[in-house]
């Protein structure tokens, strides 16, 4: 029969199983010989136009705070900005308001052009497309110095918490019972409901099937008011993310997880960060997804002292000798087997993403069909599919509060935690 070595050396895709959701993701352009436009602010006296004017600066210092971390120190880089990505919104509540933002960006002389040609896959969304636009770091500094000189504040991205009495408002076309955090649904949209009114009222369905949902979000504004005010780099987004099918008549699928601005940042870029904010410490819970399993199952937590890789390997081979490679194989294998739909289907699905010379169909089927139930076994018994993310969220969201309510200065990655000691 096939190995695990063997099935996980010949995958030839690159899946990601671990369900980040939605974070900038792109790579910077350095621009060496470019023009610089010219920096000016239009003022008006007219009434009502400097709170307005203050208003949008606010939020393009969000904006600012946002790239930080990506755009070049000095000069001009090139990055794409989108209308539709999660972090854009949340400053500026939807695509006409993000359209508008760089409409203003252009105008002031943060940035320019680059292409109009739309590119698809700019960030981590499938569906998502966007222009790219120089940005120019002199201009961003004398952005800067005009918002201090005139006293004006980064806009503060908050998670949105609802009221829970607005579910009796929900829509009889709703089914409450099907509204879950999971990436196979068909969540269709009631006619008279816009776009935004849907994914508020699924929002609200899931507070009440996730009863720990709404109290963790309200904490991660906390944790952003009380600790992270002046690290806004920091500060936590833990809002549900809806996918919506093609055609824009159903929702196919529900995510979450606790994320900052610097999540998707490379750890092989992450060094800067760490000698900028002085993070010493370090800790990455190991095996988070299988252990957090495993701990619900049994009602307390595992010890990180217990392997999990080699407690599933222990299901199939009780007395087999646990190698380096056997550990490396379960650990690329395990999200595959995790988050698919059957022991069956895992099989199949593996398969298919196979180079697939010399190999039997039925063998890779019953090596993975039988590695999945090692999982089961290993695991406790039962699988919690995307709602594993919901609830290690959760727990890394008060381990977080902890932390800092003991006076450490902490930056949270998923399951790793930096910090200054």
């Amino acid at each position: 029969m096939i190995t695990l070595e063997e099935i996980a050396g010949r995958l030839k895709d690159k899946t990601d199983y671990s369900f980040t959701v939605n974070r900038m993701s792109w790579e910077p352009q350095k621009v060496d010989n470019y023009v610089l436009p010219s920096f000016a602010i239009k003022e008006s006296s007219a009434k009502g136009a400097e709170t307005k004017l203050k208003n949008k600066l606010s939020k393009v210092l969000a904006f600012i705070d946002l790239v930080k971390h990506k755009r070049f120190k000095t000069g001009c880089t090139v990055m794409p900005i989108s209308v539709t990505n999660k972090d854009n919104l949340a400053i500026w509540q939807n695509e006409k308001g993000v359209s508008r933002a760089i409409d203003f960006m252009i105008e002031i002389g943060l940035i320019s052009v680059e292409s109009d040609k739309y590119q698809f896959g700019a960030y981590y969304e499938k569906d998502n497309k966007s222009k790219t636009y120089r940005y120019y770091k002199e201009n961003e500094d004398k952005l800067k110095k005009y918002c201090e000189d005139h006293d004006i504040q980064m806009f503060i991205v908050k998670n949105k918490v609802y009221n829970m009495s607005e579910l009796k408002k929900l829509h009889t076309g709703i089914d409450k019972s099907k509204v879950r955090f999971a990436s196979r649904l068909k969540l269709i949209k009631p006619i008279e409901l816009s776009r935004a009114e849907f994914e508020k009222q699924l929002t609200l369905c899931l507070y009440e099937n996730y009863p720990a949902l709404r109290f963790h979000i309200v904490k991660a504004n906390e944790i952003n008011e009380k600790y992270y005010k002046d690290y806004p780099e920091f500060r936590i987004r833990f809002q549900p993310n809806f996918t919506w099918s093609e055609d824009e008549l159903y929702v196919s699928g529900i995510g979450i997880r606790a994320t900052n601005s610097l999540t998707n940042l490379k750890k092989e870029n992450r060094k800067e960060v760490l000698k900028e904010y002085g993070f010493i410490l370090e800790k990455d819970i190991n095996a988070s997804v299988p252990r957090m399993t495993l701990s619900l199952n049994s009602g307390h937590w595992i010890d990180e002292s217990q392997d999990m890789y080699e407690l599933i390997y222990r299901v199939i081979e009780p007395t087999g000798l646990f190698t380096k490679e056997k550990r490396e194989a379960i650990k690329k294998l395990h999200m595959r087997a995790y988050f698919d739909s059957g022991d069956k289907s895992v099989g199949h699905h593996t398969w298919l993403t196979m180079e697939q010379n010399g190999i039997d169909r039925e063998d890779v089927c019953d090596k993975m069909s039988e590695f999945r139930n090692a999982i089961i076994s290993a695991e406790g018994g039962k699988l919690y599919g995307s709602d594993i993310f919901y609830v290690e969220s959760c727990v890394y969201l008060m381990t977080l509060y902890d932390l800092l309510s003991a006076g450490h200065k902490v930056w949270q990655v998923y399951d790793f935690f930096y910090s200054s000691g």
